[in-house]
């Protein structure tokens, strides 16, 4: 009973009624904080949530193509087929003899038809662009 004088004193307080009212007020407060806090967690969750899908599954990234010992960058789609990004990386590289050319991941030729996705280039994945064993000259 002593404490609770000694904090209506220190808060100005006529008694323990006015204590209660100051308790349930900051009570009060205290949950509004916590209801925001939770409101704060839920929007995060969501943003890392969305963070992960585009690492996981972007909707454009970037590759690099080697040619002749010379690298450049290319932003790519999912959804793009090999095709487009060889012809790109041709353009690009000015390369002889066009059609004889492939892109190539991992020492394993793509096939043109094919999407990115599909071919299973990923992002920062360095693909060459080479004669093709299969097309001929």
């Amino acid at each position: 009973m002593v404490e609770i004088q000694e904090e209506n004193d220190r808060r100005g307080g006529n008694g323990p009624v006015e204590h209660l009212h100051r308790a349930e007020h900051d009570l009060e407060q205290a949950l509004e904080k916590s209801r925001e806090a939770a409101c704060d967690v839920v929007n995060a969750e969501a943003e890392v949530e969305k963070a992960i899908e585009e690492i996981e599954h972007p909707r454009q990234f970037k590759v690099k193509v080697l040619y002749n010992g010379v690298d450049k960058t290319f932003e790519v789609r999912p959804e793009e087929t090999v095709k487009h990004l060889l012809d790109q990386a041709i353009s690009a590289f000015g390369a002889a003899n066009p059609h004889t050319l492939s892109l190539y991941k991992d020492g394993t030729e793509l096939v043109d038809g094919q999407t990115l996705k599909e071919a299973g280039v990923k992002p920062e994945d360095q693909l060459l662009l080479r004669p093709s064993k299969m097309k001929g000259g």
